[in-house]
């Protein structure tokens, strides 16, 4: 499952950057099923893994997660 979330979550991030609410807003309208651990569990690796990077918003005090522009 973990898998199909990280290819949605990568699919989601080719709009553009966004934060985690965003992306997971647009996962559960295309109706993927999945636990908040879950999710924050993919997103997580995907950073890890170098395929996203996640950076601050000073000024919203927020975290935007992108696709790194290697991974297109």
């Amino acid at each position: 499952m973990s898998n199909t979330i990280e290819n949605e979550i990568k699919d989601v991030l080719k709009k553009g950057p966004m934060i985690s609410e965003q992306i997971r807003d647009e996962l559960m309208n295309r109706g993927l099923t999945f636990t908040p651990l879950e999710f924050r569990e993919a997103l997580a690796d995907l950073v890890r893994k170098g395929e996203v990077d996640k950076y601050p918003s000073y000024e919203e005090r927020k975290f935007y997660f992108r696709l790194r522009s290697d991974n297109f």
